[in-house]
C-alpha cells in the first residue's frame, strides 16, 4: 500500500509507473494557504488513481476537495471535523466579548489617556443563536453556556444528541432562519459551504436581526451575502460582525469591510495555532491505524451533501 499526500511538486511524480499509481489506496490531502494542495491538482491525477479507496482531508471544509468523478466514485471521503472546534468557539466567543465590552472604545481612551468609566454588557442572559449546529457549531455552544447565554441553533436535521435534549435546546429549521435572527442577541454562523448554503444568510435574514444585534462568521465567507451584510453595518442597521472569514480570500483592498469600525476582521487564522497541523495530522494518523485495521472509519464526508 502507498499513501500519496498531495501538494508534492509534479516532477516526484513524473516519473511513477502505472504500477507505482496503482499501489496508492489512500490520499491525504493536506497544507494551508499557499502550501495547499489545490482540487485542480486532484483532478489532474486522478485518472491514475485506479485502486484509491480514501481520501482524507486535514481540512473540516471539503468544498475544495469534492468533484464530480470523486462524488460519483465508491472513494470514502474523511474530513478534520473535530480538530478545529474549539479554538473556533473560542474566538466566537471572543468575537461576541469585543462587541459586550466595548473593546475598541477601551482602547481608544487608553490610547487617549482618557479615564472615563463607561457601562458595559454581560454575555449572561443574552441569547446565543448558532446557524449550523455541527461540531463547530455545537462547542460555540458549549462555551456559551459557560458565560451563561441561552442557546438557540439552526441545522439541517433536527436530531438532537441526549445532552441537547437534557437542556432542552430550541431547534430551527433552515426555513426559520429569519426568526432566529430576529431572536437572537448574537449570531454565530458556523456553517459548511455547499450548493444549498451559498449566501444562505441572505438580506433578509441579516434585515431581520436586532439593531443591537451583532454578527459572528466562522464557518464559510460564502454562506453569507456580504453585500447585505456591508450595507447592514454601514447604515448602522445592526450593531457590528466578527469575521474570521470573508466571501473572497484574500480580502481585496477596496473591500469596505477594512474601513468599517464596528467590524472585527481576522484573515481566516481562528484555527491557526500552534498546534493545529500536528492535530489535524494525529486525527489522520488515528484513521489510517483503522483503516489497516479494517476497522469503520469515522469523520466520513457525505459527498452528495458535501460534509
Amino acid at each position: 500500500m502507498r499513501l500519496l499526500a498531495t501538494g508534492r511538486p509534479g516532477q516526484e511524480l513524473a516519473d511513477w509507473s502505472k504500477e507505482d499509481w496503482g499501489r496508492v489506496e489512500v490520499l491525504l490531502k493536506c497544507g494551508t494557504g499557499k502550501d495547499a494542495s489545490t482540487k485542480q491538482e486532484l483532478q489532474d491525477i486522478w485518472p491514475h488513481l485506479t485502486n484509491l479507496k480514501w481520501i482524507h482531508s486535514a481540512s473540516a471544509g471539503v468544498e475544495k476537495l469534492l468533484f464530480p468523478e470523486l462524488i460519483k466514485s465508491k472513494v470514502s471521503v474523511t474530513n478534520a471535523k473535530g480538530a478545529y472546534s474549539h479554538s473556533l468557539a473560542e474566538w466566537a466567543l471572543t468575537a461576541c466579548s469585543w462587541f459586550a465590552k466595548d473593546l475598541p472604545r477601551l482602547k481608544q481612551q487608553q490610547k487617549d489617556r482618557n479615564w472615563e468609566p463607561y457601562y458595559v454588557e454581560e454575555l449572561r442572559g443574552k441569547v446565543l443563536g448558532v446557524v449550523g449546529y455541527g461540531d463547530i457549531g455545537q462547542e460555540t455552544a458549549n462555551l456559551a453556556r459557560a458565560f451563561k447565554m441561552s442557546i438557540i441553533a439552526l441545522r439541517r436535521r433536527k436530531e438532537l444528541s441526549q445532552h441537547d435534549k437534557d437542556l432542552n435546546l430550541k431547534i430551527y429549521t433552515p426555513d426559520q432562519l429569519n426568526e432566529l435572527m430576529a431572536e437572537s442577541d448574537y449570531i454565530v454562523a458556523a456553517l459548511p459551504h455547499t450548493d444549498k448554503t451559498e449566501k444562505l444568510v441572505n438580506a433578509a435574514a441579516i434585515n431581520s436581526m436586532k439593531r443591537t444585534g451583532v454578527f459572528v462568521n466562522i464557518g464559510r465567507g460564502q454562506t453569507v451575502d456580504e453585500e447585505a451584510l456591508v450595507k447592514a453595518l454601514q447604515d448602522k442597521r445592526i450593531r457590528g460582525a466578527g469575521l474570521d472569514v470573508t466571501y473572497t480570500e484574500p480580502l481585496p483592498k477596496e473591500n469596505p469591510l477594512w474601513d468599517l469600525d464596528n467590524v472585527l476582521l481576522s484573515p481566516h487564522t481562528a484555527d491557526r495555532t500552534t498546534t493545529f497541523q500536528a492535530e489535524a495530522i494525529q486525527q489522520f494518523t488515528d484513521l489510517a491505524k483503522l483503516y489497516v485495521q479494517g476497522k469503520e472509519l469515522y469523520n466520513v464526508v457525505d459527498k452528495e451533501i458535501g460534509y
